[in-house]
């Protein structure tokens, strides 16, 4: 019986125009194989020359000051060391700084958040007379450079008493960021009007449709002006700089100005700490972030 199935069945074999488009195929999967190699290889050269900077901060922070002076530099450790992250942690007023900043870029992020989106929503979404004449005043107040507003500004606050406290670089956010209110208007202008209009024939204010309807489908671009007010407040030195007299209220922007000031360029390890411990929780933020960030800006767009 094997002999006899065995004798029923024929050999496969591939015809010639088989075997030459399987060649073909293999060529083409290979050619598209390099392709997406070079590409990469392309964007890691393109990204060396932001890469070895940060690296440089990293490993110098865990070198010793002696390592650090060394001619040719050294391009790891040996040996490994904490003190100069010591060094910058045990820096009086370390805490008071970190304090400091969470509580400007929390309040920050919360109140440019909640007041962009709220003015945001009539331009976008209310017909009223003078609306593009005033939403052209806010895009005025974007382009217009901060410096010509800084003296009025100070003036402002040393009148009312906020100078030496939180409040210049605080309660300004209640009132909106013009990038923001542009951003998340053109975002609220994607969303069908016919959704608006059907909750309103059910019996919705403005303020219902805007906190029912409105805020649940522009997640996306109040996650992106989230992010954006996060980087902007948390690495902001020009305002605290320019607000803060009181060495208590410092922010870690001013704290690595005040370190290098009181310490100079001889404990070069301890200010490379210090440095990198200001830089990575933005750069932890924006890898876990970016794809939201990315779909706020682009979806912002589709309609002006």
């Amino acid at each position: 019986m094997l002999a006899r199935s065995g004798s029923n069945e024929a050999p496969l074999t591939e015809t010639p125009q088989q075997q030459r488009t399987a060649q073909l195929h293999r060529r083409a999967l290979q050619r598209q194989r390099a392709k997406v190699i070079g590409r990469h290889l392309l964007l890691v050269l393109v990204a060396l020359p932001f890469i070895i900077p940060f690296y440089w901060l990293l490993i110098s922070s865990f070198k010793t000051n002696a390592e650090l002076l060394n001619l040719p530099p050294t391009f790891w450790p040996h040996p490994w060391t904490l003190q100069d992250v010591r060094s910058a942690v045990g820096v009086s007023g370390f805490w008071d700084y970190v304090r400091n900043t969470a509580y400007i870029t929390l309040f920050n992020v919360i109140a440019t958040v909640v007041s962009s989106a709220i003015i945001a929503y009539p331009f976008a979404r209310i017909r009223f007379p003078g609306r593009d004449a005033m939403f052209v005043l806010v895009l005025i107040t974007l382009i217009l450079p901060p410096w010509t507003t800084l003296i009025p500004t100070y003036y402002l606050y040393k009148w009312i008493g906020w100078l030496g406290t939180l409040r210049p670089v605080t309660w300004p956010a209640l009132t909106g960021n013009s990038f923001f209110i542009f951003l998340l208007r053109q975002f609220m202008m994607t969303i069908p009007y016919d959704l608006s209009d059907a909750a309103r024939m059910d019996g919705c204010s403005d303020y219902r449709i805007f906190y029912h309807v409105i805020l649940p489908l522009i997640k996306p671009a109040l996650a992106t002006t989230a992010l954006f007010t996060f980087l902007w407040t948390y690495n902001d030195f020009f305002n605290p700089l320019i607000f803060l007299n009181d060495p208590s209220n410092y922010t870690l922007s001013l704290g690595v100005y005040q370190f290098v000031v009181n310490h100079g360029i001889a404990n070069t390890g301890a200010i490379m700490a210090y440095s990198l411990i200001l830089t990575v929780p933005p750069i932890i933020l924006f890898f876990f972030t970016q794809r939201t960030m990315i779909k706020g800006v682009t979806m912002s767009g589709l309609k002006f």
